[in-house]
């Protein structure tokens, strides 16, 4: 263990560069480690990143396929479940009135 003694030693003082070559190792060994613990990180993340679109591409070839009879998978689009023009000026209007209905009850007189 380095243990730096700031002041003075056999009576005088030191100088910066004996402090400095002190610290050189000090400072070279956690660059040693920044660069060690970033690089891991970096690495782990890039590992991750793979194997994530991996899965993804092999389970996106079940995707959208029916099952056996004939019903599709959760989560599946069909173009029946895409509501109409009609349908969605009908549910804007509802949720108009119903909070046109709660400003109506809650506005303080």
């Amino acid at each position: 263990m380095l243990h730096l003694q700031i002041g003075y030693h056999l009576n005088r003082p030191f100088r910066t560069s004996e402090i400095m070559d002190q610290l050189q190792p000090l400072i070279l060994e956690s660059l040693q480690l920044l660069l060690l613990g970033m690089g891991t990180v970096f690495v782990i993340l890039v590992l991750l990143i793979v194997l994530i679109t991996l899965v993804s591409r092999m389970f996106a070839d079940y995707q959208d396929e029916p099952l056996h009879d004939g019903v599709r998978r959760p989560g599946s689009v069909h173009a029946s479940s895409i509501p109409s023009a009609d349908t969605q000026d009908q549910v804007i209007a509802v949720i108009s009135a119903a909070v046109s209905a709660y400003r109506h009850r809650h506005t303080r007189k």
